[in-house]
C-alpha cells in the first residue's frame, strides 16, 4: 500500500472543513481536486473514510480512527513549508464540550495559557460527542462516560445542579415550601430531548408545562438573573452570583460527573497532556470536587 502524503493532508483539511468548496478554498485547488485526492487516498487504504451527505462529508469510523494520524502529518507539513523548520508555531489546542461549562469553566480561566503566545485554544461548544460531526479533538469533556471502543475515558470532576432565583423574584411571588408550589412559577430550563444526565431525574419534580426551554445554560442562567423565574442550573454557576438564592435544595437536586475522553488512537501525547492539566486546574480553581484531590 503506497500512500501519498499530500493526499493524507487534504484528507485532513476535508475532515475539518465539512465541505470539499470549503477545503477546496482553504487548499486553493478547485473541489474537484479535492474529491479526487480523498478517493486516490480511500483507494490506496482500500476503505472509505467519509460518508457523503447532501450537506457535506462526514467521517466515518475508518476516517475516525485515521484522523490524529493524518493532525500530526500535517502538521508536520506546515512546518516545512512554512520556510523555517525551526518556528514551529503555537500549539493548537481543541477542547469539546458543552458550553456551559466553556463559558463559566475554561473561557474565564484560560488567561494565562494564552498570555505567553505558545498556545492557541480552540473551544468547540457541543452537547455530546455524537454531534462533533468530524472535528479533530485533543480532549472532550462530557457529562456521561462514553461506552465506544473508539475513545478513551477518565473522571475529570464532580458537580452539583440545584435550582435558583433571585431574591427579588421569589420576594413578588407566591412561596416555595414544596414541588407542588413549582407550579405556579416559570420554570427555566430544556427543551424535550436533551443530551443531559440530570433530566431523567428531575424533570418529573418539575412542573409540567416548562414555559422557557432552551438547551443552553446560559439561557437558564440570564432568566434568573433577569428575574423571568426559576432556573436549573449547575451550583457552580449560580454560586458567581450572590443575588440568586438556591430553592429546595433537598428535593431538587442532581450530583454528576465530569469525562475526559480522548480519542484512542491519540497521537499528541505531549499536547494531551498539557490540556488535561489546564482541565484539571481549571476544575479545581471553579471549586467542583476533583477525585484524588
Amino acid at each position: 500500500m503506497k500512500v501519498d502524503a499530500e493526499d493524507v493532508r487534504y484528507f485532513h483539511v476535508v475532515a475539518n472543513a465539512g465541505t470539499l468548496a470549503r477545503a477546496g478554498t482553504e487548499l486553493g485547488v478547485d473541489h474537484t481536486t479535492v474529491s479526487r485526492r480523498v478517493q486516490r487516498l480511500e483507494h490506496a487504504l482500500g476503505m472509505r473514510l467519509f460518508t457523503r451527505t447532501r450537506t457535506g462529508w462526514e467521517l466515518n469510523a475508518n476516517g475516525e480512527s485515521l484522523l490524529p494520524a493524518a493532525r500530526t502529518l500535517a502538521l508536520g507539513y506546515d512546518v516545512f513549508t512554512d520556510g523555517d523548520p525551526t518556528q514551529i508555531g503555537p500549539e493548537e489546542w481543541t477542547v469539546l464540550t458543552s458550553d456551559g461549562f466553556a463559558s463559566t469553566i475554561l473561557a474565564p480561566r484560560c488567561g494565562p495559557l494564552l498570555a505567553d503566545g505558545r498556545a492557541i485554544l480552540r473551544i468547540v461548544s457541543a452537547p455530546s460527542l455524537a454531534s462533533r460531526d468530524g472535528v479533530s479533538y485533543d480532549v472532550a469533556v462530557v457529562r456521561s462516560r462514553p461506552s465506544s471502543p473508539s475513545v478513551r475515558s477518565k473522571l475529570l470532576a464532580r458537580y452539583e445542579i440545584g435550582l435558583f432565583a433571585t431574591e427579588e423574584y421569589l420576594s413578588r411571588h407566591r412561596p416555595i415550601h414544596d414541588l407542588a408550589d413549582l407550579e405556579n412559577h416559570v420554570i427555566a430550563w430544556y427543551s424535550d430531548d436533551p443530551v443531559a444526565p440530570e433530566y431523567d431525574t428531575l424533570r418529573t419534580k418539575l412542573p409540567t408545562s416548562i414555559r422557557l426551554q432552551s438547551n443552553s445554560l446560559n439561557v437558564h442562567e440570564q432568566a434568573a438573573l433577569a428575574g423571568v423565574g426559576l432556573a436549573v442550573m449547575p451550583t457552580y454557576t449560580a454560586g458567581r452570583h450572590n443575588e440568586l438564592v438556591r430553592v429546595l435544595p433537598e428535593e431538587m437536586s442532581f450530583h454528576g460527573s465530569y469525562w475526559t475522553v480522548l480519542p484512542a488512537a491519540q497521537l499528541r501525547w505531549q499536547v494531551t497532556d498539557r490540556v488535561m492539566a489546564f482541565l484539571h486546574d481549571a476544575v479545581c480553581d471553579a471549586g467542583l470536587t476533583v477525585p484524588g484531590d
